[in-house]
């Protein structure tokens, strides 16, 4: 599918669904603007992009920081003109049990990075696309919004919240000719979910999932969750009494509850 869009920023590009996408980008020879924390990274990504035929800029932040944020936004809103498209994907899962010392520690870090740093971005953005008249912005969120996994209590409510938000900012925006896109990806395989010691049903790999979010955001979905299989599975979940739900995802990720749900966060233990 062409690609309308000239030029992009990514944040979360280092690695995973973030890093494929700005590849794919970078093939129909898109400029790119890449933020993550991860130099070294950033630089390799870079290098690829330029390869693929793509434009690439990095953006050195650590986006829980909001000042350096603030900054690293700024500085490629002035450097590019605007951007055409803007896609916030940088998330944590973060890893948090029962009894854990560093919960409330794992707790505020997933909070500023999954939901402050995600909706002070989308706004930043906001407001210049909307001066414009012009752009396209994009939340990846996740099916574990759509209700409570056991262990995961910080990411699913930060990734509900921000499915709440994207759809807040739909309404708020489409006035302006300026589009929102929520993404709800299932299991896709990345460096994150390579950790997890939990069933991943319909597990995607991230070319075939990066290509499905690229097709979603060019016909301009206001919502896209993926793949089929989960979009029903989560759905019919959500749907559920309690009684069922709570047997479901105890019998399915009830060691998550105490062990805590794999990501890439340090040990949390209570030692």
């Amino acid at each position: 599918m062409q690609n309308n869009y000239k030029k992009i920023l990514i944040t979360g590009a280092s690695t995973g669904i973030g890093r494929q996408l700005a590849l794919d980008y970078a093939k129909g020879g898109a400029a790119l603007w890449l933020l993550a924390r991860s130099e070294s990274k950033l630089y390799d990504l870079a290098e690829e992009v330029r390869n693929a035929g793509g434009e690439a800029q990095i953006l050195v932040c650590d986006a829980t920081l909001e000042p350096v944020l603030m900054g690293a936004l700024q500085f490629a809103q002035a450097a590019s003109g605007g951007f055409d498209l803007v896609i916030v994907n940088a998330g944590w899962g973060g890893k948090m049990k029962y009894p854990g010392a560093k919960n409330i520690q794992v707790l505020n870090q997933v909070i500023d990075l999954n939901f402050k740093a995600a909706t002070q971005t989308l706004e930043f953005f906001a407001r210049h696309m909307v001066e414009a008249r012009h752009g396209h912005l994009v939340g990846i969120s996740s099916v574990a919004g759509f209700r409570g996994l056991p262990g995961g209590a910080a990411y699913s409510a930060t990734k509900a919240g921000l499915i709440t938000y994207l759809e807040s900012l739909r309404f708020s925006l489409q006035p302006f000719g300026v589009k929102v896109t929520d993404i709800r990806p299932g299991f896709v395989r990345t460096p994150m979910t390579d950790q997890n010691k939990v069933p991943m049903p319909f597990l995607m790999e991230v070319d075939r999932a990066s290509s499905k979010i690229i097709r979603a955001i060019a016909r301009g979905r206001k919502r896209f969750t993926f793949p089929w299989q989960m979009a029903i599975f989560v759905h019919l979940m959500k749907a559920l009494p309690d009684v069922l739900y709570d047997w479901a995802a105890t019998k399915s990720y009830g060691d998550m509850a105490v062990s805590g749900r794999k990501g890439k966060s340090e040990e949390n233990s209570a030692g």
